[in-house]
């Protein structure tokens, strides 16, 4: 009896369960649509408000902890090696090598000598002197020329000069010696007429020059020039030269303007034939200006000019 009343309990509490889970699939929510019908626009007062302050202990958050770290480091092999890179080549000219003082020499045949010494020597930042010396001669000696053959030419040149900041110039002075024997003779000519010839020929010139350049002036640069000249037959020449030149601006275009007075004159002891009883003599003088003006553009530049000169004699 006790074992019946058992199973009938078990029995009813197993249908008790399957039925109650079998009411729970039943009673499942299903999927519903919702439609809003006003966007829902949020306010700050809706917003939920802390009223707590946070204590903060300033001490603790401005003290830094000192933070120490090691690395263990240790060579690493590699074989990988960078190339350099090399620029390409380019073929520059070597500079001309300038020397202040210079001396060159040559010897040749018929006792032949030529040579030539140049100085120069800065007496401070601004003012220098300098000085050149050529000569060339033989000795002569021709093979089967009857009359002297042997020549001689000497001269000397002494300079003094200045660049200054707004001016510079410069003062020259030489001499020049010659001696030349004119030893041509036609084919036919009578040898006893040899000896009453003297072919020797002498001259001499001295010379007296200056040039200055002004950098901050209408008138831009000035040249001048004196020659004297005489030969042992009595003749003489005198030669002066000057050529200033001016230059200013017109309409942005500069204007250049060269003057020139050239005068020559001299005289003879004998003329051609030897007749006169007089010196022969002669003088010119020439006076020429010649303007010119640049014009310059981006891509050209056009430079004109133009002389006139007037001789007087």
């Amino acid at each position: 009896m006790k074992i019946n009343f058992q199973n009938k309990i078990a029995v009813v509490l197993v249908v008790f369960l399957f039925q109650f889970s079998f009411a729970q699939k039943k009673e499942q929510i299903g999927t519903e649509t919702v439609n809003v019908v006003k966007p829902y626009t949020p306010k700050i007062s809706d917003a939920f408000k802390v009223k707590e302050i946070p204590e903060l202990n300033e001490e603790a958050n401005a003290k830094k902890e000192t933070i120490k770290y090691t690395i263990f480091s240790f060579p690493v092999a590699s074989t990988f090696t960078p190339s350099k890179g090399k620029a390409e080549g380019v073929e520059k000219e070597k500079p001309t090598q300038l020397f202040k003082n210079y001396a060159t020499f040559g010897v040749g045949n018929y006792g032949t000598f030529i040579g030539e010494l140049f100085v120069n020597h800065d007496l401070n930042n601004t003012d220098y002197v300098g000085g050149m010396f050529r000569h060339h001669s033989s000795e002569g000696g021709i093979k089967n020329v009857a009359l002297e053959n042997r020549f001689f030419d000497t001269s000397l040149d002494l300079m003094y000069g200045s660049n200054q900041k707004d001016v510079s110039y410069n003062v020259d002075l030489g001499y020049q010696n010659q001696i030349y024997n004119w030893y041509g003779l036609p084919a036919n000519f009578d040898s006893t007429l040899i000896n009453g010839i003297n072919p020797q020929q002498t001259y001499g010139t001295i010379s007296l020059g200056g040039n200055v350049t002004l950098n901050e002036s209408i008138l831009n640069k000035a040249s001048l020039k004196y020659n004297h000249f005489s030969d042992a037959s009595g003749s003489s020449e005198n030669r002066f030269y000057a050529k200033p030149t001016v230059e200013f601006d017109v309409m942005d275009s500069a204007v250049k303007t060269n003057i020139i007075v050239d005068y020559v004159g001299g005289s003879f002891k004998n003329n051609y034939l030897n007749t006169n009883t007089t010196r022969v003599k002669y003088g010119f003088t020439n006076f020429g200006i010649i303007p010119s003006f640049v014009m310059q553009e981006d891509d050209w530049t056009l430079n004109i000019g133009a002389g006139l000169f007037y001789s007087l004699d």
